[in-house]
């Protein structure tokens, strides 16, 4: 039975999406890309993330904002330990605003951050950030 599971595990598919360089992110583009319009059927697009800080710590404030194409429906932010989605403001324009009150021992690590992108149809666009919870 051991042997089924640890098969299993070496099974999981591996995250796929481009990967975005820490430092760019803390840095917001100027101006800020307004959202370009895409058909709703279209392949969903990140066309920029900025976000406050990606090395995070209990007591502080995470913040991000993305542009998006206009036919993106929703847009995830997902590790292996937690998931929670953007607030849309306009199409195209999504953010978060996360107070971090406590994290958990176990929890503190670096982690891959997947920035989802999803249009009605489920297609998806996906950036990658790697992150770090203190």
């Amino acid at each position: 039975m051991l042997a089924v599971i640890i098969l299993l595990a070496g099974c999981e598919e591996p995250v796929r999406g481009t990967l975005l360089d820490a430092r760019s992110v803390t840095r917001a583009p100027i101006p800020w890309p307004k959202a370009v319009a895409a058909a709703p059927s279209a392949p969903p697009r990140i066309l920029a993330l900025w976000t406050n800080e990606t090395a995070i710590a209990p007591g502080s404030q995470w913040v991000g904002r993305i542009a998006t194409t206009t036919n993106v429906a929703s847009l995830e932010i997902r590790t292996e330990s937690f998931s929670f989605n953007a607030t849309r403001t306009s199409f195209g324009q999504f953010q978060f605003d996360q107070h971090v009150l406590d994290i958990v021992p176990q929890y503190k690590r670096g982690y891959t951050l997947q920035f989802i992108a999803r249009n009605t149809e489920g297609d998806e666009d996906v950036d990658l950030l790697p992150i770090t919870l203190h």
